[in-house]
């Protein structure tokens, strides 16, 4: 009876989370240092084909006069207006959809039935890009923050549905029976068994979500809002400031690279068992 309780008592190996590796700061150090170097030498080469002439300035603003707009828009307020704007909208339009394409992942990937229902109509609307629901976006919701948070969960959802139903779908069955012989209630059985079995395929699905959705908001503003990044490059573009037409988009890539990141270092802490994490 003492040996069975231990038994009870110690989770399976594949439950038992594996020691972190300590990355090593040289590591770090090297890879921030390549990374620097990349952006340094694209920067450069780009500051260099401006200030030869083989550019034209006006069409393609230097990285020094992109920096100057950059600086100017920052501090009379109006890229942050902008910015804030932007990442509301992609913030909600990203719950959203994280909420509903994992629910709907889950319950497909759980349950075959359901997805003989959900996954025709899925892959039916999937391959419908969020651009040519712009025109019909704009009848239901008209101009304002409403459009753009459809616009962002329709970019989001699909990547955050497919993941998580392939990493339902994939789950080793073994796992599940032998977390069942041990006594696992069903409650035990998602929370400790597929939940984190899950989450090496789900997180960078969720990264992937992000990124279309944050270029859904910017494409959205372009024609269907009054404020955000999109919204300022277009009005940019229609004054001819060329120099803020490419400060959005440096503005853009900058966050989006930014989110990314954060998204990552999470997916590396909450995967740091997972074998991919383990170097």
């Amino acid at each position: 009876m003492e040996a069975n309780t231990k038994a009870h008592a110690a989770p399976p190996p594949f439950m038992q989370r594996a020691p972190r590796r300590a990355v090593s700061p040289r590591i770090l150090t090297d890879r921030s240092f390549r990374a620097a170097m990349g952006l340094t030498a694209f920067f450069a080469v780009w500051q260099a084909l401006t200030s030869l002439g083989i550019i034209d300035a006006f069409l393609l603003p230097s990285p020094v006069a992109v920096a100057g707009a950059l600086w100017d828009m920052a501090l009379d307020g109006s890229l942050w207006v902008h910015l804030g704007a932007s990442l509301q909208r992609v913030a909600v339009g990203f719950a959203l959809a994280c909420v509903v394409g994992m629910a709907l992942g889950l319950m497909c990937g759980w349950w075959r039935s359901v997805a003989d229902f959900v996954r025709p109509v899925v892959e039916a609307l999937r391959p419908i890009p969020p651009l040519a629901w712009i025109p019909i976006t704009i009848l239901w919701f008209g101009l304002g923050d409403a459009a753009s948070y459809f616009l962002v969960f329709l970019g989001a959802v699909f990547p955050a549905f497919v993941a998580t139903y392939t990493a339902v779908r994939g789950l080793d069955r073994n796992q599940m029976n032998a977390a069942l012989c041990l006594g696992a209630t069903p409650w035990q059985l998602f929370t400790d068994v597929l939940i984190p079995a899950s989450l090496p395929i789900i997180l960078p699905g969720l990264r992937i979500a992000l990124g279309v959705g944050w270029m859904c908001v910017v494409t959205a503003e372009l024609i269907a809002a009054q404020t955000g990044l999109g919204y300022l490059i277009q009005q940019s573009r229609m004054l001819f400031q060329i120099n803020n037409v490419v400060a959005g988009m440096v503005a853009i890539g900058l966050v989006g690279f930014a989110m990314s990141a954060v998204l990552e270092r999470i997916e590396r802490r909450v995967n740091a068992w997972a074998p991919s994490e383990r170097n």
